[in-house]
């Protein structure tokens, strides 16, 4: 597995390392969504400061928009945040944001 969950008051953290697959990321998504804890936090921070390589596709994409979207019902207050140095990581966090019409927070350093 190439990422940790860690849950906060308000948030929840999760760490990235190595390469992260469409799957891995998917998985931590909805181990984060079906968390009796989801319904309360107001964050959730992708930290991609350790990730080498980011292995999605614009199918792929469109899976995460729609999951997220569904995940809006149980808390739509969850404001999404992306931790990276990563160009393309950036590009892929505006697509996001562009598909959703969410605010997401994106912090390169």
């Amino acid at each position: 597995m190439s990422y940790s969950i860690s849950w906060k008051p308000s948030a929840v953290y999760i760490t990235y390392l190595d390469r992260v697959t469409f799957d891995e990321f998917m998985g931590a998504i909805l181990s984060i969504h079906v968390s009796e804890n989801y319904a309360s936090i107001r964050y959730v921070i992708h930290d991609m400061l350790n990730a080498s390589d980011l292995d999605f596709s614009d199918v792929d994409m469109t899976k995460i928009v729609a999951h997220e979207l569904g995940a809006r019902f149980t808390n739509p207050n969850v404001r999404p945040a992306v931790v990276s140095t990563d160009p393309r990581m950036a590009a892929m966090t505006k697509l996001f944001s562009e598909k959703t019409h969410l605010q997401v927070g994106f912090f390169s350093n």
